[in-house]
Protein backbone atom coordinates (compact mmCIF):
# COMPACT_ATOMS: atom_id res chain seq x y z
CA UNK A 1 0.00 0.00 0.00
CA UNK A 2 1.39 3.38 -0.97
CA UNK A 3 1.78 6.08 1.70
CA UNK A 4 1.42 8.87 -0.89
CA UNK A 5 -1.74 10.44 -2.33
CA UNK A 6 -1.91 11.54 -5.96
CA UNK A 7 -4.22 14.33 -7.17
CA UNK A 8 -4.91 15.37 -10.75
CA UNK A 9 -6.20 18.91 -10.40
CA UNK A 10 -6.19 21.82 -7.99
CA UNK A 11 -6.04 21.43 -4.22
CA UNK A 12 -7.40 23.98 -1.76
CA UNK A 13 -6.56 23.66 1.91
CA UNK A 14 -8.48 25.58 4.56
CA UNK A 15 -6.08 25.08 7.44
CA UNK A 16 -2.42 24.34 8.07
CA UNK A 17 -0.15 22.19 5.90
CA UNK A 18 2.77 20.71 7.81
CA UNK A 19 5.21 17.86 7.43
CA UNK A 20 8.80 16.69 7.42
CA UNK A 21 11.30 17.37 4.67
CA UNK A 22 14.96 17.09 3.74
CA UNK A 23 15.76 20.52 5.12
CA UNK A 24 14.85 19.34 8.60
CA UNK A 25 12.22 20.61 10.99
CA UNK A 26 8.52 20.84 10.21
CA UNK A 27 8.52 22.70 6.89
CA UNK A 28 6.16 21.29 4.26
CA UNK A 29 7.77 20.16 1.01
CA UNK A 30 6.32 19.78 -2.48
CA UNK A 31 7.80 17.64 -5.25
CA UNK A 32 7.97 19.60 -8.50
CA UNK A 33 7.74 18.34 -12.08
CA UNK A 34 10.77 18.34 -14.37
CA UNK A 35 11.37 17.65 -18.04
CA UNK A 36 14.67 15.91 -17.38
CA UNK A 37 16.67 14.61 -14.46
CA UNK A 38 15.31 14.82 -10.95
CA UNK A 39 12.46 17.21 -10.33
CA UNK A 40 13.06 19.87 -7.71
CA UNK A 41 11.57 19.78 -4.25
CA UNK A 42 10.14 23.00 -2.83
CA UNK A 43 9.91 23.52 0.92
CA UNK A 44 7.96 26.24 2.69
CA UNK A 45 9.49 27.65 5.84
CA UNK A 46 8.28 30.41 8.18
CA UNK A 47 11.46 32.25 9.17
CA UNK A 48 10.27 34.47 12.01
CA UNK A 49 13.74 34.61 13.58
CA UNK A 50 15.20 36.56 10.65
CA UNK A 51 12.15 38.37 9.25
CA UNK A 52 9.69 38.73 12.16
CA UNK A 53 5.94 38.67 11.55
CA UNK A 54 6.16 39.96 7.98
CA UNK A 55 5.36 38.61 4.52
CA UNK A 56 9.09 38.06 3.97
CA UNK A 57 9.05 35.49 6.78
CA UNK A 58 7.46 33.00 4.37
CA UNK A 59 10.47 31.53 2.60
CA UNK A 60 10.48 29.06 -0.32
CA UNK A 61 13.52 26.82 -0.56
CA UNK A 62 14.41 24.68 -3.54
CA UNK A 63 17.40 23.05 -5.17
CA UNK A 64 18.01 26.04 -7.44
CA UNK A 65 17.82 28.71 -4.74
CA UNK A 66 20.97 30.84 -4.70
CA UNK A 67 21.44 31.17 -0.95
CA UNK A 68 24.74 31.20 0.88
CA UNK A 69 25.74 28.27 3.04
CA UNK A 70 27.26 28.38 6.48
CA UNK A 71 29.48 25.99 8.35
CA UNK A 72 29.79 25.67 12.12
CA UNK A 73 32.78 23.85 13.57
CA UNK A 74 34.35 23.48 16.98
CA UNK A 75 36.82 26.23 17.86
CA UNK A 76 40.34 24.72 17.61
CA UNK A 77 41.62 26.75 20.57
CA UNK A 78 38.56 27.29 22.81
CA UNK A 79 36.29 24.35 23.74
CA UNK A 80 33.52 26.74 24.80
CA UNK A 81 33.20 28.34 21.37
CA UNK A 82 32.25 27.54 17.79
CA UNK A 83 33.59 29.11 14.61
CA UNK A 84 30.76 30.19 12.29
CA UNK A 85 31.64 31.15 8.71
CA UNK A 86 29.70 31.58 5.48
CA UNK A 87 31.32 29.61 2.70
CA UNK A 88 33.15 31.12 -0.26
CA UNK A 89 32.44 28.83 -3.22
CA UNK A 90 35.39 27.21 -4.96
CA UNK A 91 37.10 23.87 -5.70
CA UNK A 92 38.68 23.77 -2.23
CA UNK A 93 37.65 24.07 1.38
CA UNK A 94 38.84 27.66 1.62
CA UNK A 95 38.35 30.50 4.09
CA UNK A 96 39.09 34.19 3.71
CA UNK A 97 39.94 37.12 5.95
CA UNK A 98 40.08 40.74 4.84
CA UNK A 99 40.52 44.25 6.15
CA UNK A 100 42.01 47.70 5.65
CA UNK A 101 45.36 48.89 6.95
CA UNK A 102 47.90 51.68 6.51
CA UNK A 103 51.67 51.84 6.40
CA UNK A 104 53.59 53.82 8.98
CA UNK A 105 57.06 54.84 7.79
CA UNK A 106 56.81 52.33 4.96
CA UNK A 107 55.82 49.27 6.99
CA UNK A 108 52.96 47.63 8.91
CA UNK A 109 52.35 44.25 10.56
CA UNK A 110 48.85 42.79 10.30
CA UNK A 111 47.55 40.22 12.76
CA UNK A 112 44.99 37.61 11.71
CA UNK A 113 42.53 35.99 14.15
CA UNK A 114 44.30 34.03 16.93
CA UNK A 115 42.92 30.72 15.63
CA UNK A 116 44.23 31.24 12.07
CA UNK A 117 47.33 29.03 12.35
CA UNK A 118 45.43 26.15 13.94
CA UNK A 119 42.54 26.45 11.50
CA UNK A 120 44.33 26.61 8.13
CA UNK A 121 47.02 24.78 6.19
CA UNK A 122 50.35 26.49 5.72
CA UNK A 123 50.38 25.57 2.03
CA UNK A 124 48.52 27.59 -0.61
CA UNK A 125 47.97 30.71 1.50
CA UNK A 126 47.58 33.82 -0.66
CA UNK A 127 47.51 37.55 0.10
CA UNK A 128 46.04 40.27 -2.13
CA UNK A 129 46.82 43.97 -1.57
CA UNK A 130 44.88 46.88 -3.13
CA UNK A 131 46.04 50.50 -2.84
CA UNK A 132 43.62 53.22 -1.67
CA UNK A 133 44.12 56.86 -2.73
CA UNK A 134 47.75 56.45 -3.69
CA UNK A 135 50.23 54.65 -5.88
CA UNK A 136 53.14 53.77 -3.57
CA UNK A 137 54.47 50.35 -4.42
CA UNK A 138 53.63 47.86 -1.66
CA UNK A 139 54.41 44.19 -1.20
CA UNK A 140 54.24 41.37 1.33
CA UNK A 141 57.58 40.87 3.06
CA UNK A 142 58.23 37.23 3.94
CA UNK A 143 59.08 36.22 7.50
CA UNK A 144 61.67 33.44 7.64
CA UNK A 145 60.62 32.43 4.14
CA UNK A 146 56.88 32.39 4.91
CA UNK A 147 54.24 34.88 3.77
CA UNK A 148 52.32 34.39 7.01
CA UNK A 149 53.94 33.31 10.27
CA UNK A 150 52.38 33.00 13.71
CA UNK A 151 49.19 34.48 12.30
CA UNK A 152 50.85 37.68 11.10
CA UNK A 153 52.09 39.14 7.83
CA UNK A 154 54.14 42.24 7.01
CA UNK A 155 53.46 44.77 4.25
CA UNK A 156 56.24 47.15 3.16
CA UNK A 157 56.89 49.85 0.57
CA UNK A 158 60.07 50.88 -1.23
CA UNK A 159 59.21 54.38 -0.02
CA UNK A 160 60.49 54.46 3.60
CA UNK A 161 58.17 57.38 4.43
CA UNK A 162 55.07 55.81 2.93
CA UNK A 163 51.74 56.07 4.74
CA UNK A 164 49.90 54.25 1.95
CA UNK A 165 46.45 52.95 2.89
CA UNK A 166 45.34 49.64 1.39
CA UNK A 167 42.82 46.82 1.51
CA UNK A 168 44.06 43.29 2.07
CA UNK A 169 42.61 39.82 1.65
CA UNK A 170 44.01 36.50 2.83
CA UNK A 171 42.76 33.16 1.50
CA UNK A 172 43.74 29.80 2.94
CA UNK A 173 42.59 26.17 2.93
CA UNK A 174 41.01 24.71 6.04
CA UNK A 175 43.17 22.25 7.94
CA UNK A 176 40.34 20.23 9.49
CA UNK A 177 39.28 18.26 6.42
CA UNK A 178 40.56 16.21 3.46
CA UNK A 179 41.31 17.70 0.06
CA UNK A 180 38.10 18.36 -1.83
CA UNK A 181 37.37 16.26 -4.93
CA UNK A 182 35.85 18.90 -7.19
CA UNK A 183 34.58 16.68 -10.05
CA UNK A 184 33.57 13.26 -8.71
CA UNK A 185 31.63 10.82 -10.87
CA UNK A 186 27.96 10.66 -9.89
CA UNK A 187 28.13 6.87 -9.60
CA UNK A 188 30.88 7.22 -6.99
CA UNK A 189 29.07 9.71 -4.78
CA UNK A 190 25.96 9.28 -2.64
CA UNK A 191 24.37 12.67 -2.00
CA UNK A 192 22.08 13.68 0.85
CA UNK A 193 20.58 16.94 1.97
CA UNK A 194 18.49 19.52 0.16
CA UNK A 195 19.20 22.32 -2.30
CA UNK A 196 22.39 24.23 -1.47
CA UNK A 197 22.86 22.08 1.62
CA UNK A 198 23.69 18.90 -0.23
CA UNK A 199 26.44 16.78 1.26
CA UNK A 200 28.30 13.56 0.65
CA UNK A 201 27.01 10.50 2.50
CA UNK A 202 29.98 8.38 3.47
CA UNK A 203 29.66 4.75 2.42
Amino acid sequence: MSDAASFNGDIKVDGVVSGKNRIGGDAASIQGLGTGGNAGVFAFKYDKANFGDTERAIQIWNSSANVFKTFIVDHPLDVDKYIVHATLEGPEGAVYYRGTSQLCDGKVTISLPPYFEAFTRKEQRTIILTNIDGFDRIAVQSIDGEKIKDGKFVVVSDNPQSSQQFDWEVKAVRADGPQLQAEPNKQDLQVGGFGPYRFEIKQ
